[in-house]
């Protein structure tokens, strides 16, 4: 008996011994290519569903390390706002942004409204959400171009294009030049061109810096009319994609629609376009331009002899990166995602996974976001960008995805918008 109980002993202490030598080994190298042969090495640096992914054989990850410091790629009035808005300003019982003094909505904020905010408060998810925000305001005024794509295991599907413009109202300095009496942070239109039969399809948003909820008009071709779009279906599949209304960068809503809360950090690799960032040039306007020679973005339907996922990421590398964890449940007792956790990297500021469950707490999607550093000619354009966003189903193991700029998809930051056309008679003009 007491030599069945020592081997026994014996026993559990080697697999602990393995076990423990297994965690301390589990790391990855730039250089190192992570697929189905050596998964474990990225065991712990990824969310559990990205890693069954490598594991199944749906990706391979190329890892490297970047050329810039994505901190470093912050205008000089966000890096002041980094000194200038320490405890500034504060939160009120629903989590909307007011002054710390006044306890009433700012007049203007310019920069990130919570720098080095303490993890440890309680509501640390909620700043860090709003500054994800106010992060994207700091390239100004926008006109994007991009395409969502469906892939399914038979791979490409469909995929409509269209023309993504954004006005900022508060955030970045140029946003004082608009007048705002009413409060909002921004206004956005979004204009369907392909195909056929959805061309037209416009939608037109407002957003408020207080409580007031979201005000969001779309023109329908097929009617030939323009009907108010309720707030409450923002979890709703957008045309019928994987995404939903709220998904773009991680959490397109109102930050204070969600009970949100730190819960974690970990290193975690992420998707990059490339070790480098990319260049912009200067317009005769004064507006940052991407170009033509942007490094490509390559999916595995578009790859000859990939045996992975379609819709797998082919041509990017994959970083370590220190990440905090967010989790978000909408209040909205109707909102069709449970459990959100949000992987945000605080340097940033920008999402770069988000894990989705179902109302019954059971793992749904996972959302994945590409990144890119790009800086223009004369060094005084230096942003952190989206460059690829997509969610895969994989219940349906069917994904969307939304490409950003490339080759043919020109994007533009700090663009001259007329405040008419954010306004629903100026919308008119893309209601055709």
């Amino acid at each position: 008996m007491k030599e069945t109980y020592k081997l026994g002993i014996l026993v559990v202490s080697l697999s602990f011994l393995v076990f423990l030598s297994t965690a301390v080994s589990a790391d990855v190298s730039p250089g190192d290519v992570i697929d189905t042969t050596n998964w474990q090495k990225a065991e712990g640096l990824l969310p559990d569903p990205v890693l069954n992914w490598v594991k199944n054989g749906d990706f391979i990850l190329n890892i490297a390390e970047l050329t810039y410091d994505p901190k470093e790629f912050i205008t000089p009035a966000y890096k002041k706002s980094l000194e200038d808005n320490v405890g500034k300003y504060a939160l009120d019982e629903e989590d909307v942004i007011i002054d710390a003094e006044t306890g009433k909505t700012p007049g203007f904020i310019v920069g990130i409204p919570f720098p080095g905010e303490d993890l440890d408060d309680p509501r640390a998810g909620a700043k860090l959400m709003h500054t994800r925000g106010y992060y994207w305001a700091q390239k100004g005024n926008a006109s994007v171009r991009n395409e969502a794509i469906w892939v399914g295991e038979g791979g490409y599907e469909r995929e409509i294009s269209n023309q993504l413009m954004i006005l900022y109202l508060d955030g970045y300095p140029g946003a004082k030049a608009y007048r705002n009496p009413d409060a909002f942070l921004k206004k956005s239109v979004i204009a369907v061109d392909y195909p056929y039969d959805v061309s037209g399809f416009s939608i037109l948003s407002w957003r408020y810096r207080d409580k007031r909820p979201d005000v969001t008009v779309a023109y329908v071709p097929a009617i030939r009319r323009v009907r108010r779009m309720s707030p409450a279906n923002r979890s709703d599949s957008f045309l019928g994609s994987d995404f939903c209304v709220d998904d773009p960068n991680g959490y397109d809503g109102k930050v204070e629609l969600v009970n949100w809360k730190v819960i974690g950090q970990r290193e975690t690799l992420v998707p990059f376009r490339s070790t480098k960032p990319q260049r912009m040039v200067r317009n005769k306007r004064g507006e940052l331009v991407t170009t033509s020679d942007i490094a490509p973005l390559v999916h595995g339907y578009e790859t000859d002899g990939w045996q992975g996922a379609p819709w797998a990421l082919v041509s990017t590398v994959w970083v370590k990166r220190h990440l905090i964890l967010i989790e978000g449940i909408a209040k909205d007792p109707y909102y069709n995602y449970g459990k959100m956790v949000i992987w945000y990297d605080p340097e940033f500021h920008i999402p770069k996974y988000k894990i989705i469950h179902d109302r019954a707490g059971d793992y749904w999607k996972t959302m994945v976001i590409s990144n890119g550093g790009y800086v223009s000619d004369d060094k005084k354009g230096l942003y952190m960008s989206p460059d690829l966003q997509f969610v895969v189903d994989d219940r349906t193991r069917h994904a969307s995805l939304i490409c950003g700029a490339s080759e043919k998809n020109i994007w533009k930051y700090h663009v001259k918008l007329d405040l008419a056309d954010f306004t629903l008679g100026g919308f008119q003009k893309y209601c055709k």
